[in-house]
């Protein structure tokens, strides 16, 4: 008896399930086995089982000789899962479809703007987890939809002479600061937890069209601004800023194997309405492992 016989023995003598046609080569179906036992030496394969669900003190064994030129293949899968690991998206031609799989990546650089306040933000930048854990439904080998937890850093920062202000009922303004001054430095910084749900579709080969929406859980936002002038070096900071703690981001991406482009768009204002500073979030940059 080949190899692939006693595979298939294997898995039908722990198989609960019945089965209405058994194949030809089927050497003993065993409904309800407690433990299976599958050894291998140079001679060949023995597999014993013991006990069953009618019959505790039920034992089984049989044993197959290796041919001289037989070549063993073993897997294991459970509940049809996968583990995909970053830089490694690519799957066994033997897998098979739908299945489940789980995986990380999509660490992300790139630019910030705040469209609707000013274009003076050229050193705006954002660093973006998409996926610390993910958990995808492989639909065929093209098509794939992903729903995970991610976190992201954004940076938004004025240039040249224009700073944020924090009033002290909260209110947020722009405005310049009034002289010449060194080293200025004036930021709104917010994290989010994220969590994307991604359709992924191969368009040829490794290149990949990716598209989705992030619920973006904004955790913290902080304000800075500092600078020097002739009295001195002057600093103002908060950790209030009264931030919208729920937004959505769009987000779209083009992938080439490991490396790709993306581009996200939030609809959604950064700061609540009350503090006076509404603006949007627009970011694009590198995309790596997704």
């Amino acid at each position: 008896m080949n190899c692939l016989s006693i595979l298939l023995f294997a898995a039908t003598a722990i198989s609960a399930a019945a089965n209405d046609s058994i194949p030809t080569d089927t050497i003993k179906v065993i409904e309800g086995a407690h433990r299976l036992v599958l050894t291998e030496n140079a001679q060949g394969v023995n597999v014993t089982i013991t006990g069953k669900d009618n019959d505790p003190g039920f034992s089984y064994s049989y044993q197959s000789q290796f041919s001289p030129d037989a070549t063993v293949h073993t897997s294991q899968q459970s509940n049809n899962w996968r583990l995909t690991l970053p830089f490694s998206r690519r799957e066994k031609s033997t897998a098979k479809y739908p299945h489940n799989a789980c995986t990380m990546g999509g660490l992300a650089f790139g630019g910030v703007s705040a469209p609707g306040i000013s274009s003076k933000m050229r050193t705006s930048w954002e660093i973006m987890l998409l996926n610390v854990i993910a958990f995808e439904r492989h639909f065929t080998p093209s098509s794939r939809l992903s729903i995970g937890i991610g976190i992201d850093w954004r940076n938004y920062r004025l240039d040249e002479n224009l700073r944020f202000f924090q009033a002290g009922d909260g209110a947020i303004s722009i405005s310049t600061y009034g002289e010449e001054v060194s080293k200025p430095l004036s930021r709104i910084k917010t994290f989010s937890w994220l969590v994307p749900a991604i359709y992924r579709q191969r368009l040829y080969r490794d290149l990949w069209l990716n598209a989705g929406a992030i619920l973006c859980i904004n955790s913290h936002a902080s304000l800075l601004t500092k600078y020097s002038n002739a009295q001195g070096n002057h600093e103002q900071s908060s950790d209030n800023i009264r931030q919208n703690v729920v937004t959505c981001d769009f987000i779209a991406s083009l992938n080439y194997s490991w490396l790709g482009f993306y581009v996200k768009y939030s609809p959604c204002h950064v700061l609540k309405a009350s503090t006076g500073l509404e603006f949007r979030s627009l970011s694009a940059g590198l995309i790596l492992a997704f």
